[in-house]
C-alpha cells in the first residue's frame, strides 16, 4: 500500500480556464464526471478497458473512446481546465464509454479499483519535478508501478512517456521483475496505440527539441 508515504505528485495552480473550457464544466460535468461513491467497477467490468493518468487536454483519452467504442475510457486529471476541453469534446462526438476522475489517482486506485480492472494504462508527460528536492515526488515510482501492476489485467500494457530525460533514466532504473513485467518495443503494440494523436504538449515539448522518452510494460 501507498497511501501512509504517498505524497501527491502534483500542486494545483490556478489556470485560465476559457469561456468554452467554463461552459463545458458547468452543463456536462454531471454527465462524465465521477461522483463520490459512483460504483466504478461496473462501469469496468467485463470490457476492455483503459486507464489515461493525467490526461491534459483529453486528446488522447477522446482518440481512444472514438476509437474503441466497445471500451470504458477512464481519464484521471486534476486540472479544470483540461477537463473542461475533455468534456467539449466528448460531447462533440457523442462519446457514451468516458468517465473522468477529478482526484489524485494513487488512493484511488487503491481503495476504488479492483485488482485485474485494466487492459491499458497510459500515463503521458506527468509532472517531472525537476528539482533534486522533489523527486520523491514523481508519480512514476516503484511501489506505484507495483500497484499498476496489480490493477492490471494478464497481458495488459502499462504506458509511460516523459520529455525531461533525468526522470526517463531514473524511471528505467527501477527494477522491472522479469515474473511481473516484460518491456515492449512501441512496433509491437496495437496499431492504434502507435498512431495516437499529437498532443498540445508534445508539440511544444518538439518545438523546444526535448526527446519523447517511453517505457511500455506488459504485464506477464
Amino acid at each position: 500500500m501507498l497511501t501512509e508515504e504517498h505524497q501527491k505528485s502534483f500542486v494545483l495552480r490556478r489556470g485560465r480556464i476559457t469561456s468554452n473550457q467554463k461552459n463545458a464544466l458547468d452543463t456536462l460535468w454531471d454527465r462524465y464526471v465521477l461522483k463520490e461513491g459512483e460504483n466504478v467497477d461496473s462501469f469496468l467490468s467485463d470490457k476492455h478497458s483503459v486507464l489515461d493518468i493525467g490526461f491534459g487536454a483529453g486528446e488522447t483519452t477522446t482518440y481512444l473512446a472514438k476509437n474503441m467504442p466497445n471500451s470504458s475510457i477512464l481519464g484521471a486529471e486534476v486540472y479544470l481546465s483540461g477537463i473542461g476541453s475533455t468534456l467539449s469534446r466528448s460531447n462533440e462526438e457523442k462519446l457514451t464509454n468516458i468517465k473522468i476522475l477529478n482526484s489524485d489517482i494513487v488512493p484511488f486506485l487503491e481503495e476504488k479499483i479492483s485488482d485485474c480492472s485494466f487492459d491499458l494504462v497510459l500515463m503521458f508527460y506527468p509532472d517531472p519535478w525537476p528539482k533534486r528536492k522533489h523527486h520523491k515526488r514523481r508519480l512514476f515510482q516503484e511501489g506505484f508501478i507495483n500497484l499498476i501492476q496489480r490493477k492490471l489485467r494478464k497481458d495488459g500494457i502499462f504506458y509511460f512517456k516523459t520529455d525531461w530525460n533525468h526522470y526517463y533514466e531514473e524511471a528505467k532504473k527501477l527494477p522491472f521483475e522479469k515474473k511481473k513485467w516484460k518491456v515492449l518495443d512501441e512496433g509491437q503494440l496495437d496499431i492504434l496505440l502507435q498512431e495516437l494523436p499529437e498532443t498540445s504538449f508534445e508539440k511544444k515539448a518538439l518545438k523546444a527539441k526535448r526527446d519523447l522518452n517511453k517505457i511500455i510494460l506488459q504485464k506477464v
